[in-house]
């Protein structure tokens, strides 16, 4: 039976939320009945992640898979993140994969549709618009939401506090599905998500929508203060690493599949697939 993305993405697993963390699962015996290796990655690679064979996927927002890591609370063989800042203290060595931009989706069913559409930014600060967006203290998504806010307040007719104010906060994992049942007219998301789930969406100017090499200086006039560090803008990378020998040939698809992501939305420069050590990717743009 062939499955389309939309197919896989309805009957992916199951998803707990707890204390505002989204998790989500796919996978985990092989049909010799052996135990898979194990993969953890950022909520926004869920989908595609999924479709490379060779591991169990489990997703939760990058900077809580991280801490999931760091504490103990999980052991996987492969860690794909949305920040590759974010391996530090987890890993030495990373290969950067992907980019990727925020978007503003919405519902094409909303009675709000042709509001966001004309003008995103007045749409979110108005409080019959149910707007979406995810907990900055669990993932990148979250944080480059609040920072591509502030930054767009600088140029647009936009109150950053009030548009955060009059938004609700989702678990990554789940923020789509709200949105296309219906329960959202509105959502900031990564344009991977919205490829993924045919959704409609706002492009975001460069200057704010975290895409863009050239607006690096632009994106780094904002921070996110995460308690232990303090996260600057910086253009979105995606990166991957095997922290056990059975975790390398899981990275190597997710990694290499170039064609893979680009159909899910996702950018892929030409010099990608690219290792570097974390390290050289920190450069200034985390304060600790």
């Amino acid at each position: 039976m062939n499955l389309t993305r939309r197919d896989l993405l309805v009957g992916m697993g199951t998803t707990t939320v707890a204390g505002g963390i989204g998790t989500a699962v796919y996978g985990g015996v092989a049909h010799d009945g052996a135990q898979k290796p194990s993969a953890l990655v950022a909520g926004s690679l869920l989908s595609v992640a999924s479709g490379v064979p060779g591991a169990s996927v489990e997703a939760h927002g990058s900077v809580a898979a991280r801490q999931l890591v760091r504490d103990g609370l999980r052991d996987p063989d492969a860690v794909a993140l949305a920040d590759p800042r974010l391996f530090e203290g987890i890993a030495t060595e990373v290969t950067a994969f992907a980019t990727n931009a925020l978007v503003v989706a919405y519902n094409p069913d909303s009675a709000h549709e042709a509001a966001i559409r004309s003008d995103w930014a007045r749409a979110v600060q108005r409080s019959a618009v149910a707007v979406g967006r995810t907990d900055p203290a669990v993932d990148p998504l979250g944080y480059r939401t609040v920072m591509a806010l502030r930054l767009a307040a600088d140029e647009e007719s936009l109150d950053a506090d009030r548009a955060l104010a009059e938004s609700r906060i989702l678990p990554e994992t789940d923020l789509a599905n709200v949105l296309e049942r219906g329960d959202l007219d509105a959502a900031f998301v990564y344009r991977s998500m919205a490829v993924e789930r045919d959704l409609p969406y706002v492009s975001l100017p460069d200057r704010i929508d975290f895409s863009a090499p050239a607006a690096a200086d632009s994106y780094a006039r904002a921070s996110y203060d995460l308690g232990d560090r303090t996260v600057r803008g910086t253009p979105i990378r995606y990166a991957a690493t095997a922290l056990t020998d059975a975790g390398r040939d899981w990275v190597e698809r997710l990694t290499g599949g170039r064609e893979r992501l680009r159909e899910a939305g996702f950018g892929v420069p030409e010099s990608y697939p690219a290792p570097s050590g974390v390290g050289r990717l920190r450069n200034v743009s985390m304060d600790t």
